[in-house]
């Protein structure tokens, strides 16, 4: 996985969490992370899908429940 999709994701998910991007890591997760709720974890998928021209299934929406999670579904689909 390249440094600037990582570094994209990071981005994309402290928009969407309203948190400083520096602050998130391998162990950001759901469990951790106030803001990471049902609704936002939908739009942060829905980010993902448009800022990667990518399309997610609904089980890879289960998986994706920590930034490590995330980085390896979304490299999995580029």
């Amino acid at each position: 996985m390249s440094k600037d999709v990582e570094e994209t994701i990071r981005a994309v998910m402290a928009i969407i969490l309203n948190m400083d991007a520096t602050m998130i890591d391998d162990n950001t997760s759901m469990d951790n992370t106030p803001g990471w709720d049902s609704a936002n974890h939908i739009n942060l998928v829905l980010a993902l899908e448009e800022e990667f021209s990518i399309s997610f299934e609904v089980s890879d929406f289960e998986l994706m429940v920590s930034y490590f999670d995330v980085v390896q579904v979304v490299g999995a689909k580029l």
